[in-house]
This record gives structure tokens, C-alpha cells and sequence, in this order.
């Protein structure tokens, strides 16, 4: 069931997002996008909403991290979410059609310890292959990450 969800609460780089029925999520748009081709950076992509998203799953004490892309990703490859260079974990593209790619992807076994590293951490890097076989590089600032997750904690269902 879809829910219209609005700004509670902005912390630096990260806002946290409610609905009416106080469901929440965080949210960060990328501080810096590029696309690279054979190791060069292509001039002139129009990359400007990149975002990354984390919810909680209180029930089961449970996390959910999810990125979208503002240009189609490669389907049947995988991307990484690199944490401050101290952990890499896999993004999978959410598409079933190979041709048109999809602009979301998401991260399985997202752990607490993942949490911990984002909560100490300074910068997120997401790399994943465009659907045109360029390299994507979006970076996100954790500024504002660790009271944004701490208000989801204390004040959202």
C-alpha cells in the first residue's frame, strides 16, 4: 500500500522521512556523481539525483539499504557500497528486463556491523555499471547519518 511521505526532521546530509501512520526512512542525496568510460570521466551526463536510503525493521531489529540511480544501471551485474574504504558490500540491480535497466538497487545482508561503520563513518561511494557500459561513482556524505538514524530509532514505528 502506498504511503505519501514527507520531511520530519533534516540532520546535515541525511533527512529522515515520515508518513501519517509514522512509518519512517532515511534518505541522502549524493554530494558528487560521475560517469567514467574506459577510465575517463564523460563530461556532460546529466547526474544530479542519486539517492541512498536505509529503513528499519523494528520488529526484527532488521535494516533495508536500497540506492537509486538517476541513470538506467546494468541488470545481471553487481555494484558496491564502499564504506569509508573498510567495507564493500554488493548492490544488485531490482530489474527483470535486461534491456530497458532499472534505476534501483539493493543491498542483501545488511548488518548491524554495516550500521556501526555508517554511524563512525565519513563518506558512502556507490559504483555500479550504467546500462551504456559506463562506470557510475556516486559519493554521499554520512554527515548528519547518526542523528538522523538515532531519531528514526527513538521516534518512528
Amino acid at each position: 500500500i502506498g504511503q505519501d511521505f514527507f520531511v520530519k526532521k533534516k540532520y546535515r546530509d541525511w533527512a529522515v522521512y515520515s508518513s501519517a501512520s509514522n512509518e519512517c526512512f532515511l534518505a541522502s542525496k549524493a554530494k558528487r556523481t560521475a560517469s567514467y568510460f574506459n577510465s575517463r570521466e564523460v563530461l556532460g551526463k546529466n547526474r544530479l539525483n542519486s539517492f541512498t536510503y536505509l529503513s528499519v525493521n523494528k520488529s526484527n531489529n532488521s535494516f533495508a539499504m536500497s540506492y537509486f540511480s538517476d541513470y538506467p544501471l546494468k541488470v545481471n551485474v553487481s555494484g558496491t557500497m564502499n564504506i569509508d574504504n573498510r567495507k564493500v558490500l554488493a548492490l544488485k540491480a531490482l530489474s527483470s528486463d535486461e534491456n530497458s535497466g532499472s534505476k534501483h538497487a539493493i543491498i542483501n545482508d545488511f548488518m548491524k556491523e554495516d550500521i556501526n561503520l555508517l554511524l563512525s563513518g565519513n563518506r558512502l561511494t556507490i559504483e555500479f555499471q550504467g546500462i551504456d557500459g559506463s562506470m557510475l561513482v556516486d559519493q554521499f556524505s554520512l554527515m548528519g547519518f547518526t542523528k538522523s538514524f538515532n531519531y528514526l530509532l527513538s521516534y518512528c514505528k
